[in-house]
């Protein structure tokens, strides 16, 4: 795997994993105050191949999943079943959405139906405390 170069504070180089014939473009860092976030944008295609069982992180989660189609993002081209909580309650997916998961619940994801067209699922790490900036003075 190629060293990641930074351009510079505000331009990062991602890591790029390889799934079989599929990449996972992977990023985790820190943010100008300090706090770790991370940005995984994964192709649905490849969470059949990543199969990582349900588990809790020590950060809020927000994961989006669009579909790949520029003109319709909204339609999925997949069936994705989300499992969330301690009692792993679950979800159906097949159109665009969001979940938020929340710092300590576990959380996993699989493609149940068809994935014969290219969609995604964006997930942001969030800092484990958000500070609202100051209003500047008028």
């Amino acid at each position: 795997m190629a060293e990641r170069k930074d351009v510079n504070q505000y331009i990062l180089a991602p890591e790029i994993k390889q799934y079989g014939d599929l990449q996972v473009f992977e990023f985790h860092g820190k943010d100008a105050r300090g706090y770790d976030f991370g940005v995984q944008l994964t192709p649905v295609q490849a969470l059949p191949q990543i199969n990582e069982p349900p588990k809790a992180v020590d950060a809020d989660r927000v994961n989006m999943y669009a579909g790949g189609d520029h003109q319709n993002i909204g339609a999925l081209n997949a069936e994705i079943e989300i499992s969330m909580g301690e009692d792993s309650e679950t979800y159906t997916i097949n159109s665009a959405a969001m979940t938020y998961v929340p710092k300590g619940v576990p959380y996993g994801h699989r493609v149940t139906g068809s994935t014969d067209k290219t969609s995604w699922v964006l997930t942001l790490t969030l800092p484990p405390k958000y500070i609202t900036p100051e209003k500047p003075a008028n």
